[in-house]
C-alpha cells in the first residue's frame, strides 16, 4: 500500500489508495507434462516409421506373357502375373497354362537387366496339373535394385550346371516404367488377315483379361485367408 499523488482528492483530504499489481503466473512443468510430450513424440515417430515401411514394402506388379519374338518354349496362350517386393525378398506369381515338365526339367523365375545382360535367379518351381500354378518364393535377403527391367520364366535342366538362363524362354514381362515395357508391346496388332482371324485375336485378348482378373481375385482371397489364419 502506498500513496498515489495523482489520486489525492481536490478538497485536500488524504486518501490511501492500494496499488493493485497484476498477478504473476509462473509456469509449472511437472512430470505429467514430460510424459505427455514423450507419448506424443513416440506416436508421431511410430506413424512415420509405419508409413515408410509400407511404402518400401509395396510390391511391383509385372504382367507375364508369351512374346513371339522372345519366347521359344510353351504354349502361346500361357500368361501370368508376378508380384515382387524388393525390400522383403518376397516373390509371388500366378501362372496360367504352364505345361507340366518331366523330371529332368524345372521352371525358373529370373530378373534381367537388358542393357548389360545381367540376370538374377529368384527361384525354381514346378508346374501343377491345374490351369493355374501358384509360386511363393521368399529369398533370404532383400532383392538388390540394380536396374532390373525384365522378368523371365525359363525351363532349366535339373541338375543345371549353367548359372545363366536357358534358351527355353516361356514367359516374358517388363517392370513398369522401364523402356523394355514399350519394346514388348507392338505399336499395332499384327496383320493376320480379315474375318475370323480378327475375331480370334480379340477373343484371345478377352480370355487373357478374364484370366488376369481371376488371378487377382484368387490372390486377394488367399491373402484374406492367410490373414484370418494369422489372427489369434
Amino acid at each position: 500500500m502506498r500513496w498515489v499523488d495523482d489520486l489525492v482528492p481536490r478538497d485536500g483530504s488524504e486518501t490511501l489508495v492500494e496499488e493493485r499489481l497484476p498477478p504473476v503466473i509462473e509456469p509449472v512443468f511437472t512430470r505429467w507434462h514430460v510424459l505427455g510430450i514423450a507419448i506424443t513424440v513416440a506416436i508421431a515417430l511410430w506413424l512415420w516409421l509405419t508409413g515408410n515401411s509400407r511404402a518400401e514394402a509395396y510390391p511391383v506388379r509385372v504382367i507375364l506373357s508369351h512374346v513371339p519374338t522372345v519366347s521359344t518354349f510353351g504354349p502361346p496362350q500361357a500368361t501370368g502375373v508376378a508380384l515382387i517386393t524388393f525390400s522383403e525378398g518376397d516373390v509371388r506369381a500366378d501362372l496360367v497354362d504352364l505345361p507340366v515338365l518331366g523330371s529332368n526339367d524345372r521352371y525358373a523365375l529370373w530378373l534381367r537387366r537388358s542393357d548389360t545382360g545381367e540376370t538374377l535367379l529368384l527361384g525354381k518351381f514346378d508346374a501343377s496339373s491345374l490351369p493355374v500354378t501358384h509360386v511363393d518364393l521368399l529369398l533370404p535377403e532383400p532383392i538388390p535394385e540394380a536396374g532390373w527391367d525384365t522378368v523371365l520364366v525359363t525351363v532349366e535342366p535339373e541338375p543345371d550346371p549353367d548359372p545363366a538362363p536357358d534358351s527355353r524362354v516361356v514367359l516374358v514381362g517388363a517392370l513398369p516404367g522401364t523402356p523394355v515395357e514399350l519394346d514388348l508391346l507392338p505399336p499395332t496388332l499384327p496383320q493376320t488377315g480379315t474375318g475370323p482371324a480378327r475375331t480370334d485375336t480379340w477373343g484371345l485378348v478377352a480370355v487373357n483379361s478374364l484370366l488376369l482378373i481371376a488371378l487377382g481375385a484368387i490372390r486377394a482371397r488367399r491373402n484374406r485367408e492367410a490373414e484370418t489364419r494369422g489372427t489369434p
